[in-house]
């Protein structure tokens, strides 16, 4: 069966750098065709990355606290992911809603085959679909990488653990995780902290490559050894053992081992990409499309959102990206721009970490001068509660106009507590603003207030 479709926009993907703009679209009245292959909207948040992740993290945040708190406790891992699974069915029933409530999006389960800058073919189950649209939003997203060494085969990754209906079902006793990124934080100390021992194989000197290091040094040594973490230490073979798996690793010039129930390999992702669209001609680097700050790519009328473009790693990000895109076709020219830098950036460990905006190392870099206002989390009241006294709130100021630029969360309640700043840094608020700001007591959000005084001088 052979099927055509005329419409204004061809979105390729469903995830966060798709759906959004599609349905600002579809409610300003253009016609939108929107295809992916998994055939539900997500991408791989909803599928095998933030929403289940996280489902799994908050978990063990309840279980760890409870253990810490009250006493012994004991809980069934394939309970947590039976409800990572539930909620994962939640939203995929919740997206099919909005399909359903946005008449004038239709989306197929299917794979794209571009033709040209106007025009594509998607390959369904029923068929094949050929489109042809004015404009195009190219929002196909990311997939894990593997490297490949001897017994590359044998090691797991993220998907494993967090897609839907996943592998891995039992607590492991020992992990081994290949990487130094954050999914490699992440899954080790939410694992770490339902009694997994994880050990952390990174092959340079430097953690979470990226942010700043004044920040990775103080959440490594927030760590206090819940996880091994070896420096310097890159993989060289995985072999079988027993049930098991042994990995293989130089370290100081010296071969040694490790023996775990799996290993786990984190070492980056990589762009998926629409077949065909080598033929249009787009600028891509290293795989990844190529935008302006309008999401504009350097062919007319194509358009590209989200992880696909290597600006940004986040689905939130990619929310603010299909919707830049969206609302610059409606205007028929750019009028809407993404400001990467007001974008938080927030790691889901234990404890978690956030920053956002310009800090240290991008002001030395631009020749900025920054005043800093801090205020550390052994003196906030929820953190005393929960007995996780580390950490701090530190916001960064422009010495010449005292206008915030960025900063910074480590400990208790980060990926909230930094939203605020992130506004501010937006907004180009002046550090007083956030003085006066009346946070919730007693909510870490207080917090801003009290670091925004010290620089001020007045009293927390």
């Amino acid at each position: 069966m052979s099927k055509q479709e005329n419409v204004d926009v061809l979105v390729i993907g469903g995830g966060g750098g798709a759906y959004p703009g599609a349905f600002r679209l579809a409610g300003a009245g253009y016609s939108v065709v929107m295809a992916d292959p998994k055939g539900v909207l997500g991408g791989n948040c909803l599928y095998s990355g933030c929403v289940p992740s996280k489902t799994v993290r908050e978990m063990s945040e309840l279980i760890s606290r409870a253990r810490k708190l009250v006493g012994p406790l004991d809980f069934d891992f394939g309970k947590i992911q039976a409800h990572k699974d539930e909620v994962q069915e939640i939203r995929f029933r919740q997206h099919q809603d909005e399909i359903e409530e946005s008449p004038g999006v239709t989306f197929y389960k299917g794979t794209v085959t571009l033709k040209g800058p106007a025009q594509a073919e998607i390959a369904t189950e029923e068929g094949v679909v050929e489109v042809r649209a004015r404009r195009t939003i190219v929002a196909t997203g990311t997939e894990v990488s593997r490297a490949q060494f001897p017994g590359s085969e044998f090691c797991i990754t993220s998907d494993d653990v967090f897609s839907y209906r996943p592998k891995l079902t039992k607590l492991p006793s020992e992990l081994v995780i290949i990487g130094g990124g954050y999914i490699a934080f992440e899954v080790a100390t939410m694992l770490g902290a339902l009694g997994t021992k994880a050990h952390l194989l990174i092959r340079s000197d430097r953690a979470l490559r990226g942010v700043d290091k004044r920040l990775v040094d103080s959440f490594l040594s927030a760590l206090g050894g819940s996880v091994d973490i070896r420096f310097n230490s890159p993989i060289l073979e995985v072999q079988r053992a027993g049930e098991g798996y042994r990995a293989l690793f130089s370290e100081g010039g010296q071969k040694k081992e490790l023996e775990a129930d799996y290993v786990l390999e984190a070492t980056g992702r990589h762009p998926v990409l629409p077949r065909g669209i080598e033929d249009l001609g787009l600028n891509l680097v290293k795989g990844y499309v190529q935008v302006d700050e309008a999401m504009q790519t350097n062919v007319k009328g194509v358009y590209a959102a989200g992880d696909v473009t290597g600006r940004t790693t986040y689905f939130h990000a990619a929310v603010r990206e299909s919707l830049v895109a969206a609302r610059n076709i409606m205007s028929g020219k750019p009028s809407d721009y993404l400001d990467v830098r007001s974008i938080p950036v927030s790691i889901f460990t234990f404890p978690p970490l956030a920053y956002v905006g310009i800090t240290p190392e991008v002001a030395q870099g631009m020749g900025m001068q920054l005043l800093e206002a801090s205020y550390p989390l052994k003196r906030d009241v929820m953190a005393q509660i929960f007995e996780e006294r580390v950490g701090e709130v530190r916001i960064f100021v422009d010495k010449s106009n005292m206008r915030v630029v960025g900063g910074w969360v480590l400990g208790e309640e980060a990926p909230e507590v930094i939203n605020l700043i992130a506004l501010a840094a937006q907004a180009g608020l002046n550090i007083r603003a956030l003085a006066d700001f009346v946070g919730q007591h007693p909510v870490p959000f207080e917090d801003i207030s009290y670091a925004a005084r010290t620089l001020l001088r007045a009293p927390a």
